[in-house]
Protein backbone atom coordinates (compact mmCIF):
# COMPACT_ATOMS: atom_id res chain seq x y z
CA UNK A 1 0.00 0.00 0.00
CA UNK A 2 3.01 2.40 0.82
CA UNK A 3 4.56 1.97 -2.51
CA UNK A 4 0.83 2.46 -3.97
CA UNK A 5 0.84 5.97 -2.20
CA UNK A 6 4.49 6.79 -3.00
CA UNK A 7 3.82 6.14 -6.58
CA UNK A 8 0.56 8.10 -6.57
CA UNK A 9 1.97 11.21 -5.25
CA UNK A 10 4.34 10.72 -7.66
CA UNK A 11 2.19 11.04 -10.90
CA UNK A 12 0.67 13.78 -9.29
CA UNK A 13 3.98 15.86 -8.91
CA UNK A 14 4.84 15.14 -12.73
CA UNK A 15 0.99 16.18 -13.70
CA UNK A 16 1.19 19.22 -11.54
CA UNK A 17 4.71 20.11 -13.12
CA UNK A 18 3.74 19.28 -16.39
CA UNK A 19 0.43 21.57 -15.81
CA UNK A 20 -1.84 20.25 -18.64
CA UNK A 21 -4.31 22.81 -17.13
CA UNK A 22 -2.25 25.56 -18.06
CA UNK A 23 -2.63 27.54 -14.97
CA UNK A 24 -6.48 26.27 -13.96
CA UNK A 25 -5.61 24.60 -10.92
CA UNK A 26 -2.38 26.26 -9.90
CA UNK A 27 -2.19 26.65 -5.96
CA UNK A 28 0.14 29.58 -5.94
CA UNK A 29 0.20 31.73 -9.50
CA UNK A 30 3.34 31.97 -11.10
CA UNK A 31 2.66 36.14 -11.40
CA UNK A 32 3.09 36.96 -8.15
CA UNK A 33 6.69 38.23 -7.34
CA UNK A 34 9.30 35.77 -5.20
CA UNK A 35 6.83 33.17 -4.26
CA UNK A 36 5.55 32.37 -8.00
CA UNK A 37 7.32 29.01 -8.18
CA UNK A 38 7.09 27.81 -5.30
CA UNK A 39 4.59 25.38 -5.91
CA UNK A 40 6.66 24.26 -8.83
CA UNK A 41 9.55 23.54 -6.62
CA UNK A 42 7.79 22.06 -3.98
CA UNK A 43 6.20 19.45 -6.47
CA UNK A 44 10.15 18.52 -7.45
CA UNK A 45 10.92 17.83 -4.23
CA UNK A 46 8.11 15.51 -3.88
CA UNK A 47 9.11 14.00 -7.09
CA UNK A 48 12.65 13.05 -6.10
CA UNK A 49 11.81 11.85 -2.77
CA UNK A 50 9.14 9.57 -4.75
CA UNK A 51 12.03 8.56 -6.80
CA UNK A 52 14.25 8.28 -4.12
CA UNK A 53 12.09 5.59 -2.43
CA UNK A 54 12.45 3.48 -5.60
CA UNK A 55 16.42 3.47 -5.24
CA UNK A 56 16.09 6.13 -8.66
CA UNK A 57 18.95 8.93 -7.12
CA UNK A 58 18.59 11.71 -9.78
CA UNK A 59 21.91 13.78 -8.26
CA UNK A 60 24.21 10.67 -8.54
CA UNK A 61 22.94 9.96 -11.79
CA UNK A 62 23.82 13.02 -12.96
CA UNK A 63 26.78 12.81 -11.11
CA UNK A 64 28.02 9.59 -12.91
CA UNK A 65 26.83 11.51 -16.18
CA UNK A 66 29.72 14.81 -15.51
CA UNK A 67 32.41 11.83 -14.11
CA UNK A 68 32.20 9.78 -17.36
CA UNK A 69 31.98 13.22 -19.57
CA UNK A 70 35.12 14.80 -17.32
CA UNK A 71 37.05 11.39 -17.79
CA UNK A 72 36.43 11.16 -21.78
CA UNK A 73 37.85 14.74 -21.92
CA UNK A 74 40.59 13.88 -20.39
CA UNK A 75 41.34 10.73 -22.09
CA UNK A 76 40.78 12.94 -25.45
CA UNK A 77 43.31 15.61 -24.17
CA UNK A 78 45.79 13.00 -22.86
CA UNK A 79 45.37 11.00 -26.62
CA UNK A 80 45.57 14.41 -28.75
CA UNK A 81 48.48 15.18 -25.95
CA UNK A 82 50.48 11.91 -27.13
CA UNK A 83 50.34 12.16 -31.02
CA UNK A 84 47.99 8.80 -31.07
CA UNK A 85 46.22 7.77 -34.20
CA UNK A 86 43.56 7.53 -31.96
CA UNK A 87 43.41 11.46 -31.90
CA UNK A 88 40.55 11.84 -34.25
CA UNK A 89 36.34 11.37 -34.97
CA UNK A 90 37.64 10.10 -38.39
CA UNK A 91 38.96 6.65 -37.61
CA UNK A 92 37.95 3.77 -38.74
CA UNK A 93 38.39 0.08 -38.36
CA UNK A 94 40.58 -1.48 -41.36
CA UNK A 95 37.67 -3.94 -42.19
CA UNK A 96 35.24 -0.85 -42.65
CA UNK A 97 37.38 0.82 -45.54
CA UNK A 98 35.57 1.23 -49.10
CA UNK A 99 37.59 -0.10 -52.25
CA UNK A 100 39.96 2.60 -53.19
CA UNK A 101 39.76 0.04 -56.37
CA UNK A 102 35.55 0.23 -56.92
CA UNK A 103 35.98 3.80 -55.88
CA UNK A 104 38.45 5.45 -58.67
CA UNK A 105 35.55 7.36 -60.20
CA UNK A 106 35.27 9.45 -57.23
CA UNK A 107 39.18 9.87 -56.53
CA UNK A 108 39.81 10.82 -60.16
CA UNK A 109 36.51 13.21 -59.58
CA UNK A 110 37.99 14.96 -56.70
CA UNK A 111 40.84 15.71 -59.30
CA UNK A 112 38.72 17.41 -61.23
CA UNK A 113 40.99 21.13 -62.05
CA UNK A 114 43.58 19.47 -59.38
CA UNK A 115 47.40 18.69 -58.85
CA UNK A 116 47.95 14.65 -58.38
CA UNK A 117 50.91 14.35 -55.91
CA UNK A 118 51.54 10.11 -54.68
CA UNK A 119 53.05 8.87 -51.90
CA UNK A 120 54.24 5.00 -51.78
CA UNK A 121 55.35 3.22 -48.92
CA UNK A 122 57.93 0.72 -49.77
CA UNK A 123 57.57 -2.57 -47.70
CA UNK A 124 54.04 -4.31 -47.68
CA UNK A 125 53.09 -1.79 -50.71
CA UNK A 126 55.17 -2.08 -53.35
CA UNK A 127 56.60 -5.21 -52.63
CA UNK A 128 55.43 -8.17 -50.42
CA UNK A 129 56.62 -8.62 -46.68
CA UNK A 130 59.36 -10.90 -46.30
CA UNK A 131 60.90 -12.67 -43.94
CA UNK A 132 64.62 -10.75 -44.09
CA UNK A 133 64.43 -7.37 -45.37
CA UNK A 134 67.52 -7.50 -47.40
CA UNK A 135 65.63 -10.21 -49.51
CA UNK A 136 62.49 -7.60 -50.51
CA UNK A 137 62.62 -7.16 -54.37
CA UNK A 138 59.89 -4.88 -56.76
CA UNK A 139 58.95 -6.89 -59.72
CA UNK A 140 59.73 -5.25 -62.78
CA UNK A 141 56.09 -4.85 -63.64
CA UNK A 142 55.35 -2.96 -60.15
CA UNK A 143 59.02 -0.77 -60.92
CA UNK A 144 57.28 0.03 -64.86
CA UNK A 145 53.93 1.00 -63.11
CA UNK A 146 55.32 3.35 -60.94
CA UNK A 147 58.01 4.83 -63.47
CA UNK A 148 54.31 5.67 -65.74
CA UNK A 149 52.20 7.19 -62.93
CA UNK A 150 55.51 9.44 -62.17
CA UNK A 151 55.79 10.35 -65.71
CA UNK A 152 52.22 11.52 -65.11
CA UNK A 153 52.58 13.11 -61.71
CA UNK A 154 55.06 13.87 -58.89
CA UNK A 155 55.69 11.00 -56.91
CA UNK A 156 57.99 9.85 -53.73
CA UNK A 157 58.57 6.92 -51.96
CA UNK A 158 58.24 7.45 -48.08
CA UNK A 159 60.01 4.26 -46.62
CA UNK A 160 61.58 2.90 -43.04
CA UNK A 161 64.60 1.92 -44.69
CA UNK A 162 67.70 3.79 -45.19
CA UNK A 163 67.62 6.07 -48.34
CA UNK A 164 70.28 4.58 -50.39
CA UNK A 165 68.97 1.23 -49.77
CA UNK A 166 65.29 2.28 -50.86
CA UNK A 167 66.60 3.98 -53.97
CA UNK A 168 68.71 0.92 -54.86
CA UNK A 169 65.48 -1.11 -54.86
CA UNK A 170 63.08 0.76 -56.96
CA UNK A 171 65.74 2.03 -58.95
CA UNK A 172 63.69 5.05 -61.04
CA UNK A 173 65.27 8.07 -60.96
CA UNK A 174 62.69 10.32 -62.05
CA UNK A 175 60.78 10.37 -58.13
CA UNK A 176 61.56 11.57 -54.91
CA UNK A 177 62.68 9.69 -51.90
CA UNK A 178 62.74 10.01 -48.02
CA UNK A 179 64.37 7.32 -46.31
CA UNK A 180 64.81 6.31 -42.60
CA UNK A 181 61.20 7.75 -42.38
CA UNK A 182 61.77 11.31 -43.86
CA UNK A 183 64.86 11.82 -42.11
CA UNK A 184 66.95 11.73 -45.58
CA UNK A 185 65.22 13.09 -48.31
CA UNK A 186 66.54 13.16 -52.09
CA UNK A 187 64.89 13.43 -55.96
CA UNK A 188 65.74 14.29 -59.15
CA UNK A 189 68.44 17.02 -60.33
CA UNK A 190 70.74 16.75 -56.99
CA UNK A 191 67.13 18.11 -54.36
CA UNK A 192 68.04 16.70 -51.57
CA UNK A 193 67.89 17.04 -47.18
CA UNK A 194 68.82 15.38 -44.39
CA UNK A 195 67.65 16.14 -40.84
CA UNK A 196 70.39 17.90 -39.29
CA UNK A 197 68.92 17.25 -36.14
CA UNK A 198 69.58 13.44 -36.58
CA UNK A 199 73.15 13.59 -36.81
CA UNK A 200 73.18 14.40 -32.87
CA UNK A 201 72.21 11.31 -32.01
CA UNK A 202 74.54 9.03 -34.16
CA UNK A 203 76.99 8.36 -31.31
CA UNK A 204 73.54 6.62 -29.04
CA UNK A 205 72.39 4.82 -31.91
CA UNK A 206 76.22 2.84 -32.54
CA UNK A 207 75.81 2.40 -28.94
CA UNK A 208 72.11 0.75 -28.89
CA UNK A 209 73.35 -0.93 -32.46
CA UNK A 210 76.11 -2.59 -30.24
CA UNK A 211 73.97 -3.49 -27.27
CA UNK A 212 71.28 -5.21 -28.95
CA UNK A 213 73.64 -6.99 -31.24
CA UNK A 214 75.58 -9.09 -28.09
CA UNK A 215 72.05 -9.02 -26.07
CA UNK A 216 70.22 -10.64 -29.09
CA UNK A 217 72.89 -13.01 -30.29
CA UNK A 218 71.07 -15.81 -28.17
CA UNK A 219 67.76 -15.56 -29.50
CA UNK A 220 67.41 -17.22 -32.88
CA UNK A 221 65.93 -15.31 -35.81
CA UNK A 222 66.89 -11.72 -34.00
CA UNK A 223 68.20 -9.91 -36.96
CA UNK A 224 69.26 -6.49 -36.25
CA UNK A 225 69.30 -3.94 -38.90
CA UNK A 226 71.44 -0.81 -38.67
CA UNK A 227 70.10 1.80 -40.43
CA UNK A 228 72.03 5.40 -40.43
CA UNK A 229 69.23 7.15 -38.00
CA UNK A 230 67.85 3.98 -36.43
CA UNK A 231 68.33 0.58 -35.64
CA UNK A 232 65.70 -1.54 -36.53
CA UNK A 233 65.27 -5.66 -34.51
CA UNK A 234 63.24 -7.81 -36.96
CA UNK A 235 61.52 -10.52 -35.00
CA UNK A 236 59.48 -12.27 -37.87
CA UNK A 237 61.91 -15.65 -37.70
CA UNK A 238 61.62 -15.36 -33.85
CA UNK A 239 60.24 -18.24 -31.64
CA UNK A 240 56.61 -17.08 -30.46
CA UNK A 241 57.92 -18.24 -26.76
CA UNK A 242 60.70 -15.73 -27.46
CA UNK A 243 59.09 -12.76 -28.53
CA UNK A 244 58.71 -11.52 -24.66
CA UNK A 245 62.56 -12.45 -24.11
CA UNK A 246 63.34 -9.66 -27.04
CA UNK A 247 60.92 -7.12 -26.30
CA UNK A 248 63.13 -6.74 -22.42
CA UNK A 249 65.62 -6.92 -24.56
CA UNK A 250 65.20 -3.88 -26.87
CA UNK A 251 62.60 -2.13 -23.75
CA UNK A 252 66.40 -2.41 -21.43
CA UNK A 253 68.50 -1.16 -24.59
CA UNK A 254 66.10 1.75 -24.89
CA UNK A 255 66.53 2.76 -21.14
CA UNK A 256 69.96 3.00 -21.39
CA UNK A 257 70.14 5.28 -24.56
CA UNK A 258 69.92 8.66 -24.16
CA UNK A 259 67.85 10.55 -26.47
CA UNK A 260 66.02 7.83 -28.34
CA UNK A 261 62.08 6.34 -28.50
CA UNK A 262 60.97 3.08 -29.98
CA UNK A 263 58.36 2.40 -32.20
CA UNK A 264 57.21 -0.40 -33.25
CA UNK A 265 55.86 -2.38 -36.96
CA UNK A 266 54.92 -5.00 -38.74
CA UNK A 267 57.25 -7.72 -36.37
CA UNK A 268 59.64 -4.70 -36.45
CA UNK A 269 60.99 -2.54 -33.52
CA UNK A 270 62.85 0.61 -34.18
CA UNK A 271 64.88 2.76 -31.86
CA UNK A 272 64.84 6.11 -33.42
CA UNK A 273 65.72 9.90 -32.38
CA UNK A 274 63.50 11.24 -29.86
CA UNK A 275 62.52 13.77 -32.38
CA UNK A 276 59.16 15.16 -33.77
CA UNK A 277 59.79 13.86 -37.07
CA UNK A 278 57.87 11.14 -39.14
CA UNK A 279 56.47 10.13 -42.61
CA UNK A 280 53.70 12.51 -42.10
CA UNK A 281 56.07 15.50 -41.32
CA UNK A 282 58.35 13.82 -43.88
CA UNK A 283 54.85 14.46 -46.38
CA UNK A 284 54.53 17.95 -45.43
CA UNK A 285 57.91 19.16 -46.14
CA UNK A 286 58.15 17.43 -49.75
CA UNK A 287 54.79 19.60 -50.47
CA UNK A 288 56.45 23.03 -49.09
CA UNK A 289 59.65 22.55 -50.62
CA UNK A 290 58.28 21.85 -53.88
CA UNK A 291 55.28 24.44 -53.65
CA UNK A 292 52.55 22.03 -53.58
CA UNK A 293 51.14 23.03 -50.40
CA UNK A 294 48.31 24.47 -51.77
CA UNK A 295 44.58 23.76 -52.11
CA UNK A 296 44.84 23.39 -55.71
CA UNK A 297 47.13 19.87 -55.37
CA UNK A 298 45.52 16.64 -53.77
CA UNK A 299 47.80 14.28 -52.23
CA UNK A 300 47.92 10.65 -52.08
CA UNK A 301 49.13 8.51 -49.50
CA UNK A 302 49.48 4.77 -50.40
CA UNK A 303 50.91 2.61 -47.51
CA UNK A 304 50.37 -0.47 -44.81
CA UNK A 305 52.45 -0.04 -41.66
CA UNK A 306 51.81 2.13 -38.13
CA UNK A 307 54.22 4.37 -39.61
CA UNK A 308 52.01 5.11 -42.48
CA UNK A 309 49.18 6.50 -40.36
CA UNK A 310 51.36 9.46 -39.69
CA UNK A 311 50.68 10.69 -43.13
CA UNK A 312 46.89 9.61 -43.28
CA UNK A 313 46.49 11.86 -40.23
CA UNK A 314 48.42 14.69 -41.90
CA UNK A 315 45.83 14.10 -45.48
CA UNK A 316 42.63 13.86 -43.27
CA UNK A 317 41.58 17.38 -44.18
CA UNK A 318 43.53 17.84 -47.89
CA UNK A 319 43.80 14.40 -49.18
CA UNK A 320 43.76 10.76 -48.98
CA UNK A 321 45.01 7.75 -47.57
CA UNK A 322 45.19 4.64 -48.86
CA UNK A 323 46.04 1.39 -46.54
CA UNK A 324 47.25 -1.75 -48.08
CA UNK A 325 44.91 -3.93 -45.19
CA UNK A 326 46.04 -7.52 -44.05
CA UNK A 327 45.16 -7.47 -40.74
CA UNK A 328 41.96 -5.69 -38.40
CA UNK A 329 42.73 -2.23 -36.76
CA UNK A 330 42.49 1.08 -36.29
CA UNK A 331 43.43 3.16 -39.59
CA UNK A 332 43.29 6.84 -40.61
CA UNK A 333 43.18 6.16 -44.06
CA UNK A 334 40.03 6.70 -46.35
CA UNK A 335 40.37 3.93 -48.70
CA UNK A 336 41.67 0.46 -48.53
CA UNK A 337 43.71 -2.09 -50.86
CA UNK A 338 43.90 -5.67 -50.11
CA UNK A 339 47.05 -6.72 -51.89
CA UNK A 340 50.50 -5.76 -53.52
CA UNK A 341 49.05 -6.63 -56.51
CA UNK A 342 45.93 -4.44 -55.72
CA UNK A 343 48.41 -1.77 -55.67
CA UNK A 344 49.79 -2.40 -58.84
CA UNK A 345 46.78 -2.62 -60.37
CA UNK A 346 45.70 0.74 -58.81
CA UNK A 347 48.59 2.75 -60.32
CA UNK A 348 48.33 1.31 -63.47
CA UNK A 349 44.54 2.84 -64.00
CA UNK A 350 45.11 6.16 -62.28
CA UNK A 351 47.95 6.40 -65.02
CA UNK A 352 45.62 5.95 -67.57
CA UNK A 353 43.64 8.63 -66.42
CA UNK A 354 46.64 11.30 -66.82
CA UNK A 355 48.19 9.59 -70.14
Amino acid sequence: MKKFIVLLLGVLSIIYLLNPGAGLFEFIPDHLPLIGNLDEALAMALLLVCLQHFGIKMPEIFRRKQDRTKAGIKSCLTTFKEGSVTATAKQRFSNELPSALKNLAQLTAALQDRQLVVFLDFDGTLTPIVDRPELAEISSDMRESVRRLGQCCTLAIVSGRDLVDVRAKVGIDEVFYAGSHGFHIAGPAGFGHELQQGSQYLPALDKAERALLRQLRSIAGAQVERKKFAVAVHFRRVAKEQVAALTAVVDGVLADSEGLRKTGGKMIFELRPDIDWDKGKALNWLLEKLQLDKRSVLPLYIGDDLTDEDAFRELQQHGFGILVRDEVRPSLARYALESVDEVQTFLKRLATQFE
